[in-house]
């Protein structure tokens, strides 16, 4: 289980950009420093904020009208996500890539999955064949660089289920599936900016990056959870439109540094986050809402998201030491 688990090194998601695996994670006592604790603070006191205000802001007349513009587009979704997804994974064919651009296609039929997966999504009724061959392009990234690294594109488990489930009786939860899974992922890729901040430090130094007047450190560990909050607000389901359009912005502002191989490697996320900003919060309730007193809501996103970075950060670190 290990040999799968774990690599040979690990594959970092900030490795798209600079060639350094001699990083590991630092120990728990290192990380829990009293900047870490403030901005844990200053991001649950904002996950409140958000859960407190999610309905009074949709009650506003001037988002209203947005929320219902955007809803004239809800009966396009599926060609929206058939589209932008089809065209992310031409763009990963072209450049001989597969689901991330540091996922290198080595062999023949890996081409013709992604082709076959290509193909799928021309016609409805051939989506689960898509989410066949995307099913067995994961599996295969995460036998060949392992599942640790996978786990950074864990939500084309969320498009091999939306593929499979949205012309059935399942359909009502794809896209809450999708949901989930995409912030799982936003979550895991922010641990290894808390556990190994040196590695995204040496990026900003190498391409001069603004830290808006933010030491190096610090910038590092705000930008860590703001990732982590988005993903756990996309997971809850709070105010996922203004999520999505924010994710958006801050992915369209890195393709302006990184170039091509950002665009690559985001452009599915990019679709999605289209979709999350039709959908909004999704056809079933979100989690949060399963409380119906407001002390108890705030309570549930709090004591979660504590539970979740423990949880995370934890198996992060584990994994590293072997």
């Amino acid at each position: 289980m290990l040999h799968y688990l774990i690599p040979s090194h690990l594959y970092l998601h900030v490795k798209w950009f600079i060639a350094d695996d001699g990083w590991i994670s630092k120990p728990l006592t290192k990380i829990l420093t009293p900047d870490f604790i403030f901005w844990l603070c200053i991001t649950l006191l904002v996950l409140l904020f958000a859960t407190i205000i999610n309905k009074e802001i949709e009650r506003n007349i001037f988002v209203s009208k947005i929320l219902d513009f955007l809803n004239r587009f809800n009966p396009y979704q599926l060609l929206i996500f058939r589209v932008g997804v089809g065209l992310g994974l031409m763009l990963q064919l072209c450049t001989g890539s597969y689901l991330a651009p540091t996922f290198l296609i080595d062999s023949w039929w890996v081409y013709v999955l992604l082709i076959v997966a290509i193909i799928g999504l021309f016609h409805r009724r051939l989506l689960p064949v898509s989410g066949f061959a995307i099913a067995f392009l994961y599996l295969n990234s995460a036998l060949q660089y392992g599942l640790f690294h996978a786990l950074d594109y864990f939500f084309y488990v969320g498009i091999i289920y939306y593929l499979f489930a949205v012309n059935n009786r399942f359909k009502v939860s794809s896209i809450r599936v999708l949901y989930t899974l995409t912030g799982i992922s936003l979550a895991w890729l922010s641990m290894e900016k808390m556990t190994m901040p040196g590695l995204t430090q040496t990026l900003i130094y190498e391409y001069k990056l603004p830290t808006l007047g933010f030491s190096t450190e610090e910038f590092v560990l705000i930008a860590a959870f703001i990732e982590l909050a988005l993903g756990w607000v996309l997971i809850l389901g709070i105010m996922n439109r203004f999520t999505a359009l924010l994710l958006t912005g801050i992915f369209l502002t890195t393709t302006t540094v990184f170039g091509f191989t950002e665009v690559v490697g985001h452009w599915i996320i990019h679709t999605l986050l289209l979709m999350f900003l039709i959908e909004g919060k999704g056809a079933p309730s979100a989690l949060y809402q399963f409380h119906q007193p407001m002390w108890l809501r705030c309570l549930f996103v709090v004591v979660n998201f504590c539970m979740l970075l423990i949880c995370l950060m934890a198996l992060f670190i584990w994994i590293q030491q072997f």
